[in-house]
């Protein structure tokens, strides 16, 4: 498999649910929202910038010490991840446990889902679903959304004719009990019933994961609808029985749950964790803040490019055999997520010198910014010096921060200044208008395929 063929034509996708959907790292009391799950929003806050420029380190002729080159691909991070994290109990003992389950009951330690308190519970999520645990199914990433349950009438004008469920509403009666139901659907129903006053019947019908066909419930007698309408309505509900109640309010699984019209299970459909797939595993793309919700972690430090490889090529690993053992050996050597770390590709829509820069130039590096001449925190973002003053080099406002880490969007303090998300000061750039949603896109996917310089 060839990973980037994989990440060009999946990755921009991800990027656009993420702008139209949507340690701790976990909800904190009331309104938290950040577990692996979740779809919650994170609030920036902190100090005001009183500079024009943004970041600040207190040197008012812009002059800064000189700062190593950046690296020019991703093999050092590599070699870094093979020896700090050479089998998967390494990865879980040092990055896992201190970011997602530092404490007993808290977080995703025996808290929230998913569970990662052990190497076998993470291991456990190999295949899992996506937002599970989701409160509100209006937040549910359309990447982790269900396959959805078919509709079929088996008698009326519609006799035959089916479509997938998108999702259900109930109304109750003043003790709480749901006495109606209407199913939305994901295509109109295309005629009108034979008889309005005769309500017709469907079944429902679920795809198998061998890819058959099997009969999960009936409704019989009491759909009611228009034609050309979405909607059905099942018709004098509380006299229908348990099992109906049971199959329509407990078994029936719907496709769009987050009712934006869009069925994510049709396309690159995200697990918790896909056996051979990172950048189809929802764990690493909330890690890197590629998927919407509060950044993960929150109060435990973020990724590291290395940590970042070792994770991927693990789950990549995942799908050889005794990949998904405890004591699996990551085969970094055969990881195609490593051996494209870092290395320029001219289609992915998010090149260094293509894409990146011009947005720098037309948006920052602008006289009294980070133009060259005394730019702003000593950070010239010019194209001949930004990758270099940017890849892994200490923000001022929080030197523990890198201001672009490879492989990790949420770990970059550059995006945190972009987006508004930020730890300290204002969003970037000051005194403008912010980045364009495409073009935060671009700085996000760019530093997610480990920052290339081309």
């Amino acid at each position: 498999m060839h990973l980037r063929s994989n990440t060009v034509s999946r990755t921009p996708a991800l990027l656009v649910l993420v702008a139209s959907s949507l340690a701790l790292a976990c909800t904190v009391g009331e309104g938290g929202g950040g577990s692996f799950g979740d779809g919650g929003n994170h609030n920036s806050g902190g100090d005001t910038d009183t500079e024009t420029g943004g970041e600040t380190d207190g040197d008012t002729e812009g002059e800064t010490e000189a700062t190593p080159d950046a690296p020019d691909d991703g093999k050092e991070f590599v070699e870094e991840a093979k020896k700090e994290f050479p089998t998967y109990l390494d990865l879980h003992e040092k990055v896992i446990t201190r970011t997602c389950t530092p404490f007993p009951n808290v977080c995703h330690n025996n808290k929230e889902y998913p569970d990662l308190r052990t190497p076998q519970a993470m291991l456990g999520m190999l295949g899992s679903p996506c937002n599970l645990d989701v409160e509100d199914p209006l937040n549910t990433y359309n990447g982790c959304e269900p396959v959805g349950d078919v509709v079929r009438f088996t008698n009326g004008g519609n006799n035959g004719w089916q479509t997938r469920v998108a999702y259900v509403t109930f109304a109750t009666d003043p003790m709480g009990v749901v006495n109606s139901a209407v199913l939305y659907l994901a295509d109109p129903v295309p005629a009108a019933m034979l008889d309005p006053m005769m309500p017709e019947s469907i079944e429902v019908v679920r795809t198998t994961e061998g890819g058959s066909m099997l009969t999960v419930g009936a409704v019989n007698g009491a759909i009611t609808y228009a034609g050309g309408q979405t909607a059905i309505q099942v018709t004098g509900y509380s006299s229908l029985g348990a099992e109906v109640h049971a199959l329509i309010e407990e078994d029936l699984r719907i496709g769009d749950p987050n009712r934006d019209g869009v069925f994510g299970a049709d396309g690159e459909r995200l697990l918790e964790l896909k056996a051979g797939d990172p950048w189809g595993s929802y764990l690493l793309q909330r890690l890197q803040g590629n998927v919407p919700g509060s950044p993960m972690p929150l109060a435990n430090q973020p990724l590291s490019a290395a940590e970042v490889v070792a994770i991927a090529c693990w789950i990549e690993g995942t799908a050889a055999p005794g990949g998904d053992s405890p004591y699996a050996e990551i085969d970094y050597d055969g990881c195609d997520y490593a051996a494209e770390f870092g290395e320029p590709d001219p289609d992915s829509g998010a090149t260094f010198s293509g894409h990146v820069v011009p947005i720098f130039e037309a948006r920052c590096a602008t006289a009294g910014c980070h133009g060259e001449l005394a730019p702003a925190a000593g950070l010239d973002l010019t194209r001949e010096r930004a990758r270099d003053n940017l890849i892994e080099v200490p923000s001022t406002q929080n030197p523990d921060i890198p201001l672009v880490t490879p492989g990790n969007p949420t770990n970059s303090y550059l995006m945190t200044k972009l987006t508004g998300d930020g730890f300290a000061g204002q969003r970037m750039p000051l005194g403008a208008a912010p980045l364009s949603q495409d073009e935060l896109d671009v700085v996000r996917l760019w530093i997610s395929y480990g920052a290339p310089d081309d």
